[in-house]
């Protein structure tokens, strides 16, 4: 660890310090400083001057248009020629609606939705009790399928 700090220690000794001085305002060694010079001819002058000439003149061909007799000013009818209808709008938005109640109805169905009730015997070991030699003619039944779950 020591040998890399004297290793950047010497480093250091051998990068001039003339070198990472600034230069301030005052010590500046360059006198010849030449800075553009400002007058209202620059470009942003000449930018404004250009939008508020474009901004009269689409007034005053504005007014001309929209004196002319038309009902509609020619903007308006190129926006409503883009635009879809009301009636294409109607149709749409009752699709819509009317898929949303039939999921609506559906949602509402299957949250109504029960599983058929499962009837549970209370001792089921009670079929594996009965004597096969007292069984009365008639009270017999067929459980050779039968699969008792204990759950």
């Amino acid at each position: 660890m020591a040998l890399r700090f004297i290793q950047k220690s010497q480093l250091l000794k051998q990068t001039s310090i003339r070198q990472a001085t600034r230069y301030f305002a005052s010590e500046s060694k360059q006198s010849a400083h030449h800075y553009p010079q400002e007058t209202f001819g620059t470009n942003a002058w000449r930018n404004g001057v250009a939008i508020v000439v474009a901004g009269f003149v689409w007034y005053r061909i504005d007014q001309h248009l929209t004196q002319s007799g038309d009902e509609k000013h020619p903007f308006t009818r190129w926006i409503e020629y883009h635009m879809t209808t009301s009636e294409e709008n109607d149709s749409i938005n009752a699709a819509q609606l009317a898929g949303a109640e039939a999921a609506a109805e559906y949602k509402l169905l299957a949250q109504d939705a029960q599983r058929p009730p499962i009837y549970r015997m209370r001792y089921p070991e009670s079929f594996e009790r009965a004597s096969p030699r007292a069984l009365v003619t008639g009270n017999q039944t067929d459980l050779s399928d039968l699969k008792v779950r204990i759950d």
